[in-house]
């Protein structure tokens, strides 16, 4: 598998996972998810950890605050800021990564899929930039 699919795949199951983890977990669940996002913001370079702790909080409460059909877009939108901020580091701690997976899994129905489409452009949380196919479906040369 390439790099950049890796990454792709690594980026989507990361904003799954934090959209999740923003609309779905109990406090509990956040609270160890926040604790594992602080640790992967001390790795980095990240100047201010308290205020992007706070961002995420107010992301939380902000997603929180919405009615039950507008909380998984504003999620959705959320996560996917936090999943391609955090991408690099992500990558170097994967085990950071089975930790926020396995919390999001366990707190109910969101799924990670990694759907595997062809082409040059790009997709994420429905935004498509560039040429795409989708292959929607049974996996191609798979019995189901």
């Amino acid at each position: 598998m390439g790099e950049k699919t890796y990454v792709d795949e690594l980026t989507f199951a990361a904003t799954t996972v934090f959209a999740a983890l923003l609309s779905q977990a109990s406090q509990d669940t956040y609270a160890k998810a926040r604790d594992i996002i602080r640790r992967l913001l001390r790795r980095g370079d990240q100047p201010d950890t308290a205020a992007e702790l706070e961002r995420l909080d107010q992301d939380r409460a902000s997603v929180m605050e919405c009615s039950e059909p507008a909380r998984d877009e504003a999620a959705r939108r959320a996560a996917a800021g936090w999943a391609l901020g955090l991408e690099g580091r992500l990558r170097a701690d994967h085990e950071a990564f089975e930790e926020l997976r396995a919390l999001a899994e366990r707190n109910g129905p969101a799924t990670v899929i990694n759907q595997h489409n062809h082409g040059s452009g790009t997709f994420i949380n429905g935004s498509v930039a560039g040429g795409l196919t989708i292959n929607h479906g049974a996996a191609h040369g798979r019995d189901t």
